[in-house]
């Protein structure tokens, strides 16, 4: 029998999960994955490249002649607007000094270096993360949670929402034109915020696939930066992207775990169309799909239940 004990205990295993997930996503590995343990999507991930994405994606020759997707790469400049990009500085600002005060010169993996991080699980709507997938599992209804909770009661005092910020509805309804471009049947771990000094770098790298599904990507805030992605047996196959302010990425199929991802402090790859690009802080608002457990996320509800 499902007891309300049952569901806090899966409530709680869940948020385990999502931590598990946010702590570990970021483990690396500089050969390519094994076939057998990299996250297949049951089909190809199609997200349409809009033409202002062209003069800032430089394609080699060696990843054009060999028939790689250009698509992989997804990139929408100017996705948000300039009151959105100052709104979601002001809240990720927030979040960090109270969750991340100082930058941290290395990473437990060894691939960046002067950062700070932080999750922000009150951006996630309960029905597109992990804990709503448990509740499916379940039988249970799954709160709505929607995207369009009140800010503020009309006196000015909390709504009734204790989770929820003052400007977190605000928020959710920007992120869910993110997640509104994946099918709706994907799981997400909460918003990540990643803020790189602008001394900072990512070392290339590629993601470990035990820890991470189908997809990642970025709405970019204050500074630009060159992102590079290298094919991890041959770096002539290679994709430069200008990563401006207000732009949205993301990477999927091939290039998710087929190339290494990098932000260098090279002069020589911090530069755009013959012209430098200047060193400047920079936060990404990162987005990760959860790698559902191989017993399905039913599975999290039998570990919780006691046994008799």
């Amino acid at each position: 029998m499902l007891t309300l004990r049952t569901l806090n205990c899966s409530t709680r295993r869940a948020q385990m999960l999502c931590r598990w997930f946010s702590e570990t996503g970021s483990g690396s590995r500089l050969t390519r994955p094994a076939s057998d343990t990299i996250p297949q999507p049951p089909e190809p991930i199609s997200l349409a490249l809009p033409s202002s994405a062209e003069p800032f994606i430089k394609y080699s020759d060696a990843f054009v002649d060999r028939g790689y997707t250009k698509s992989d790469i997804f990139l929408h400049p100017d996705f948000i607007s300039d009151d959105e990009h100052d709104l979601l500085v002001r809240s990720c600002n927030k979040k960090l000094k109270r969750l991340a005060s100082t930058y941290e010169m290395g990473h437990f993996d060894k691939r960046i270096n002067n950062y700070r991080e932080c999750s922000v699980s009150a951006w996630l709507p309960h029905k597109r993360g992990v804990a709503g997938r448990v509740s499916q599992a379940m039988d249970r209804a799954v709160d709505p949670d929607p995207v369009d909770l009140p800010d503020r009661a009309s006196n000015g005092k909390s709504a009734g929402w204790s989770t929820v910020g003052k400007y977190d509805g605000q928020i959710r309804h920007i992120l869910d034109r993110v997640w509104d471009l994946f099918p709706a049947s994907f799981t997400w771990l909460p918003p990540h915020i990643l803020d790189l000094h602008e001394d900072g770098e990512i070392l290339p790298h590629v993601d470990n696939p035990e820890y991470s599904g189908f997809v990642v990507g970025g709405l970019c805030l204050l500074g630009p930066a060159v992102s590079t992605f290298k094919h991890v047996d041959d770096p002539s196959v290679r994709v430069d992207v200008l990563l401006s302010p207000k732009s949205l990425y993301f990477m999927t199929n091939r290039i998710r775990y087929q190339f290494t991802h990098e932000i260098t402090v090279d002069p020589n790859q911090r530069a755009w169309m013959g012209q430098p690009v200047a060193k400047a802080r920079r936060i990404s608002l990162m987005f990760r799909d959860a790698k559902e457990p191989e017993g399905g996320w039913g599975s999290l509800v039998s570990a919780a239940t006691p046994s008799r």
